[in-house]
């Protein structure tokens, strides 16, 4: 049974409606954190064989990233504006061991509603590669 937008958050289950590009059928995920993998966060599919990824807080990686949300994602989210938001970008390891972020289409969680999206903008001033410096 597939929870609609109307229906009760699963308690800890974040659920992105449409998907994420590329697995749209898996729309339920987990945050796991824990002091070893900070600063950053895996996002778990919870079916089976579901796909998982390391995110990290965007501000974390250019103190310049401020996306703004109209109207009509808020209401996706199930927010009015005013309500803290998780913003996740996902981090890739390329074969020569340089980690990258998508800026460009980052993770918008509402933890209110566990209701999350992924925001894809072709205009975006940010890159799908943006670099990680090592701290």
């Amino acid at each position: 049974m597939s929870q609609t937008a109307s229906a009760a958050p699963i308690d800890g289950v974040v659920t992105f409606a449409d998907g994420l590009p590329g697995f749209e059928r898996c729309r339920q995920f987990v945050l796991v954190s824990s002091p070893a993998l900070q600063p950053f966060t895996v996002l778990q599919g919870v079916d089976a064989d579901a796909p998982a990824f390391v995110t990290i807080d965007p501000r974390l990686v250019t103190d310049t990233f401020a996306p703004a949300l109209d109207r009509v994602t808020l209401a996706r989210l199930g927010a009015q504006g005013g309500e803290t938001l998780l913003w996740l970008a996902i981090v890739t390891a390329g074969d020569d061991g340089v980690a990258t972020a998508n800026l460009r289409a980052p993770l918008v969680i509402n933890p209110a509603s566990m209701r999350g999206i992924q925001l894809i903008s072709l205009d975006s001033p940010y890159r799908i590669d943006h670099p990680m410096q090592a701290a």
